[in-house]
């Protein structure tokens, strides 16, 4: 038995181990097996994260991957970190969106299709003196993107607290309360068939197009 990689682990430029699980891979484990410097791509997700990437860095050791996830393994031309952050460039740009072929709302994308996505092939020293930069940059971004989170989680619990004070406090005015279904109409959305294509494409609203207060 041995620990694999899948889409759960692999985050945009981060992959998280805390959760792995574990397959036979007899015979074929050389084949499959990560090596640092490999880039891992998201071959199945939603549209606007479809080729989600992240750089193998060796941890943990002797660990494989399957069939969610595409090896990019960089030639003499191309660092993986700049391999990286053209790959995270596709994904927000939805260049492998382009690419991909959709079931249901989870597009996918084939390791044969990756290999007709252009890659900028700039000098090598150029790619590390870009990556370096735009590292330098993201690190900056990182922390205001904490600092906005704290800020939301501190906004988020004062409003939860606002709601619960107005709501729960009407009981004690003697308000009248009534079921949802005497006061609204009430109904699930349309469930998706991937079979049928005829007809005039509709936009429609998912589970991951809707949070807490906004769409």
């Amino acid at each position: 038995m041995r620990p694999y990689l899948r889409v759960a682990n692999v985050f945009e430029d981060r992959i998280d181990v805390t959760d792995l699980k574990e397959m036979d891979f007899t015979d074929v484990f050389d084949r499959y097996k990560l090596h640092p410097g490999d880039v891992l791509l998201n071959e199945g997700q939603t549209p606007e994260l479809l080729g989600r990437p992240a750089i193998y860095r060796g941890a943990p050791e002797d660990v494989a991957f399957t069939n969610s996830l595409i090896r990019f393994k960089a030639g003499p031309s191309v660092t993986p970190e700049w391999a990286l952050l053209v790959f995270r460039h596709h994904m927000h740009s939805g260049r492998f969106k382009r690419e991909s072929r959709i079931t249901t709302n989870i597009a996918h994308l084939s390791a044969t299709r990756l290999k007709t996505v252009e890659c900028p092939v700039p000098p090598l020293d150029e790619q590390r003196r870009i990556v370096e930069l735009l590292e330098e940059n993201l690190s900056h971004l990182d922390a205001a993107d904490t600092e906005l989170t704290r800020a939301q989680s501190k906004s988020d619990a004062l409003l939860l607290t606002a709601l619960r004070s107005h709501v729960e406090g009407l009981r004690s005015t003697g308000a009248q309360f009534a079921r949802i279904g005497e006061v609204a109409e009430t109904n699930l959305g349309k469930m998706l068939d991937a079979k049928k294509s005829n007809g005039e494409p509709t936009p429609y609203l998912a589970n991951i197009n809707v949070r807490l207060g906004t769409i």
